[in-house]
């Protein structure tokens, strides 16, 4: 059985080193590294050359979804595993992906994702409302049969057959850096695949360090919400929650509530994120 990892990436100089050293020194080496470059304009393609294991693609359309397909496409591995140019695998990754596909039967699979060490507050902000608040990661194993966000598998962490991506043609490019790995995930159910949540397969994520990419990233989220809704959901969605939330924190602000600010910009990001998308996706949700 061969396992072919796929890393789309875009300006990940800063830990795109640590990245792929990670894939090469784990207990079970990857048959082949494709790197799917979005046109970095940083010194991404100049340290990933420097391994002689990584082959780099060209990824013109610069989307996420499309790099994935790119590799997808060039990839020899029976099994293709996913990643990001930020995050950093457990030495036993590969070798844990590969036991669960042999014992388990798989079509695919999602991993555990925790946090790397936090470079400033608001690494450790986004962090853990990414990965410990908005997506959760237990300690056992199940099989995933319902199309829930939770469940969903983030190409942070998953590995899917080549079969099931060649049936299923990849990851769809209208979703393009909005939730494509959710939807992915939700056509392999469509197809009754086999998929599992397996908390033996880790990875460690970065994540922005800006509030700028606070605000990007929120920004993002609230596309994708209205994209599912668009593929998935009805045509209109109103969530009151989200309107409490911002008006609690509106209020922290005066009582000195922590966090209160990054929880008013992240949500007021995301809820234009959502109005935009709404429009791009031609659904209400609000």
């Amino acid at each position: 059985m061969k396992i072919s990892v796929v890393i789309p990436v875009y300006n990940e100089e800063k830990h795109i080193t640590q990245c792929i050293d990670a894939l090469i020194h784990n207990t079970r080496r990857p048959d082949e590294i494709l790197l799917a470059d979005g046109g970095s304009s940083d010194r991404t393609l100049m340290l990933a050359s420097k391994f002689s294991e990584v082959t780099i693609l060209d990824n013109p359309r610069k989307t996420a979804a499309a790099g994935r397909n790119v590799g997808i496409r060039h990839a020899k591995g029976d099994i293709i595993a996913f990643t990001d140019g930020d995050c950093i695998v457990e030495k036993n990754w590969l070798e844990e992906i590969e036991k669960a596909f042999i014992k388990y039967e798989l079509d695919g699979l999602g991993g555990k994702v925790t946090t790397a060490p936090f470079e400033n507050k608001y690494e450790k902000y986004w962090g853990t409302l990414a990965w410990k608040v908005i997506m959760s990661f237990g300690d056992d194993a199940y099989q995933v049969k319902e199309k829930k966000l939770n469940d969903a598998f983030v190409t942070a962490n998953c590995a899917y057959s080549r079969k099931l991506l060649k049936r299923i043609k990849g990851f769809d490019l209208w979703f393009a850096n909005n939730a494509e790995d959710v939807d992915l995930c939700w056509r392999a159910l469509d197809q009754k695949a086999k998929l599992m949540y397996i908390p033996s397969v880790v990875i460690k994520a970065h994540s922005v360090t800006t509030l700028k990419g606070i605000k990007q990233k929120s920004f993002r989220n609230g596309v994708s919400s209205s994209k599912l809704q668009k593929r998935y959901g009805k045509w209109f969605n109103y969530d009151i929650n989200i309107y409490k939330m911002w008006v609690q924190n509106f209020v922290g602000l005066f009582t000195k509530k922590p966090e209160a600010k990054l929880n008013l910009i992240e949500i007021t990001w995301h809820l234009l994120g959502k109005y935009y998308g709404s429009i791009k996706a031609h659904v209400i949700n609000i």
